[in-house]
């Protein structure tokens, strides 16, 4: 066959008259049908929160007789997130303990407002919040995951104790 000699494909039995591969064509057809499940399925779970930074499952919120602890369910690594304290009233000082493991995973970037007096006491970190008589004290602690990981910790308010679940996704 020359170069300028015209090839025509065969005429196909649906009387179509294309040169094409059917199985390869299936198979790319249900492989893209597959690619359009998966991302749809991350969609979906983005929507949620399952994959950290904000959605109805990233955040959870665990109550205590002395307060309320709002904080990531899961967070994205080197990725701001917020972990809010409140406080019932019932004291002028208000003692929020949280264990040692919480900082291996999570550095504290900022507390607002300041805690009144911060130290090491037996079971990890304590910060004292300062209130009036009987006035609740809410208390954003800015934090930011050093590393990806599972992680369980404890936090106490007021001496009455909880334990926590953190998801750290890369």
């Amino acid at each position: 066959m020359a170069k300028t000699d015209i090839y025509e494909p065969q005429l196909r039995k649906d009387g179509l008259q294309l040169e094409e591969d059917r199985s390869f064509q299936r198979i790319f057809w249900n492989v893209e049908r597959s690619a359009w499940i998966v991302f749809t399925l991350v969609l979906l779970l983005a929507l949620l929160g399952l994959t950290g930074s904000g959605g109805y499952f990233a955040k959870a919120t665990a109550a205590l007789p002395t307060g309320t602890v709002e904080y990531p369910r899961v967070s994205r690594w080197e990725s701001s997130d917020e972990f809010r304290v409140a406080f019932e009233g019932g004291g002028d000082t208000h003692r929020l303990e949280i264990e040692p493991v919480f900082f291996e995973y999570f550095e504290l970037e900022g507390v607002q407002p300041q805690p009144e007096r911060s130290f090491a006491g037996r079971n990890g970190t304590v910060m004292e919040f300062s209130a009036e008589e009987n006035a609740p004290v809410k208390a954003i602690f800015y934090i930011r995951p050093l590393h990806a990981g599972y992680l369980n910790y404890r936090v106490a308010l007021n001496g009455a104790d909880m334990s926590l679940r953190t998801i750290v996704l890369p």
